[in-house]
């Protein structure tokens, strides 16, 4: 039985100061003042080591580096989740197949990111999801993206099928004119010859 931690840091790695200390502040005011969540890295320690994912080109996106200790990213505070009832042989042997199954090519940063990781490995552990307020902006931005994808595709679909009935209708249209007047100018024709003879 081993403790399992989450530790959630402020996302810091941009090359840019002030873009470093503006989500740091704003983090402090939508987390901190407002409870709403923020802009973070999440990461989970079991039996001594603190895993998490993020994008590469190639192989695993899966990494482990000591609790508290990523200095990718600034640590901001630790949420207990509970204790696993798997072994410590039983834990190493998940990563390495969660190590298969996340390639850090896959890593998309609102649908597939290092705080749905943690929720993965949370639920493979037995123990309590990271709360909410972690990948809250993250989840938001990711629903009304599907939500925009979806209206937009919907309105694409809608166009097709408005210009399809058009053309069908123009077509049929067209067809019905062309077929009067070849039928006026067969009954027009067989009358002037009726006529004439």
């Amino acid at each position: 039985m081993s403790l399992v931690t989450l530790h959630v840091y402020d996302i810091t790695n941009t090359s840019y100061e002030s873009a470093n200390a503006a989500i740091t502040n704003l983090n402090r005011f939508t987390k901190d003042a407002l409870g709403a969540g923020g802009i973070f890295h999440g990461a989970v320690e079991v039996n001594g080591y603190e895993w998490s994912f993020g994008y590469c080109d190639q192989g695993t996106g899966v990494y482990p580096c000591p609790p508290k200790g990523n200095t990718g990213y600034t640590y901001r505070e630790s949420v207990a989740l509970g204790v696993t009832s798997l072994a410590p042989a039983r834990v190493q042997g998940m990563m390495h197949v969660l190590q298969t199954q996340w390639p850090g090519h896959q890593y998309e940063l609102l649908s597939r990111n290092c705080n749905h990781f943690c929720q993965e490995l949370c639920l493979r552990l037995g123990v309590e999801a990271p709360p909410h307020w972690v990948n809250r902006f993250a989840s938001n931005a990711d629903a009304t993206v599907t939500a925009v994808t979806y209206a937009r595709d919907q309105t694409h679909r809608a166009m097709a099928e408005i210009t399809s009935a058009a053309t069908a209708a123009w077509e049929g249209l067209v067809g019905i004119a062309g077929s009067s007047q070849r039928e006026s100018r067969g009954t027009g024709g067989g009358a002037s010859g009726g006529a004439s003879a």
